[in-house]
């Protein structure tokens, strides 16, 4: 969202904060209050808000979790593109930073063999390209 809005680095934390319900909020404000009760800076930086945040409101098993579903995700009835942002969503949430080949690799692994084994034969050199690919055989097979 921050790349999306073009949001600048000053403004991250704000932004956040202001996002926050409930809980959260409550929780955050205690954040600000304890630090300030302590003599410490009010955090700007979003890059040490976001672990605090994590931490707080992140359950435990939540990394777990999502490497789980990401090493069992199967196109199964999903479309090409159904399964594409379900992939991505869970790098995202993984914070996997992998290799285009290895996330080409990784995408095709469990893909429908009838787009993957096509998708495979083709030229490509990007994540887009295999995706761009599968989605035109996916098409024309329907």
């Amino acid at each position: 969202m921050f790349e999306y809005k073009d949001v600048p680095q000053d403004k991250k934390v704000k932004l956040v904060v202001l996002k926050l319900r409930k809980c959260a909020s409550l929780w955050w404000e205690n954040v600000v209050k304890k630090r300030a009760k302590r003599g410490k800076s009010k955090i700007w930086n979003w890059e040490k808000m976001k672990p605090k945040l994590k931490d707080r409101c992140l359950p435990p098993s939540y990394l777990q979790d999502n490497y789980s579903k990401l090493h069992n995700l199967k196109q199964g009835n999903m479309t090409v593109e159904e399964y594409k942002r379900e992939f991505e969503k869970l790098l995202i949430k993984c914070d996997i930073h992998t290799s285009e080949d290895q996330t080409i690799m990784r995408y095709l692994a469990d893909l429908d063999p009838r787009y993957s084994n096509v998708a495979k034969l083709q030229q490509y050199s990007t994540f887009d390209d295999v995706f761009l690919l599968a989605h035109r055989i996916e098409q024309q097979k329907s």
